[in-house]
């Protein structure tokens, strides 16, 4: 919120993205990081510029970006894994940003082998 409250000092309207990145290393393990990165009209990024450049990023580390999701508000860093994972859980609308397609399948593929589900 800082570097948010610092470029609206000087007039540039600017808004941070909140969000919670679920990202698998090469052995398989999945690990989740909270993530925040401000979003002002005079960067020009879009949605598909901020998912390429995680994706870039965690590829670097030998990792592959499962989901990514987000969460809108005025957050400090800290905050994000409680509104994600923790004690805020649900008390804050969550969107999914990015879905690995082989993460879509794997969940629509659970979904039907439930019981009851036909």
């Amino acid at each position: 919120m800082l570097m948010t409250d610092l470029l609206r000092s000087v007039g540039i309207p600017a808004v941070t993205r909140n969000l919670m990145v679920e990202y698998c290393d090469s052995r398989g393990t999945c690990f989740h990081r909270p993530i925040q990165t401000i979003m002002a009209p005079a960067f020009h990024g879009t949605d598909k510029d901020l998912i390429e450049g995680i994706q870039t990023e965690l590829k670097k580390q030998g990792c592959s970006v499962r989901c990514i999701l987000e969460t809108f508000g005025e957050f400090e860093l800290e905050e994000l894994e409680d509104v994600f994972n923790g004690s805020r859980q649900g008390e804050h609308s969550i969107s999914v940003l990015y879905l690995d397609a082989k993460l879509a399948q794997e969940l629509m593929r659970e979904a039907t082998d439930m019981p009851g589900k036909g």
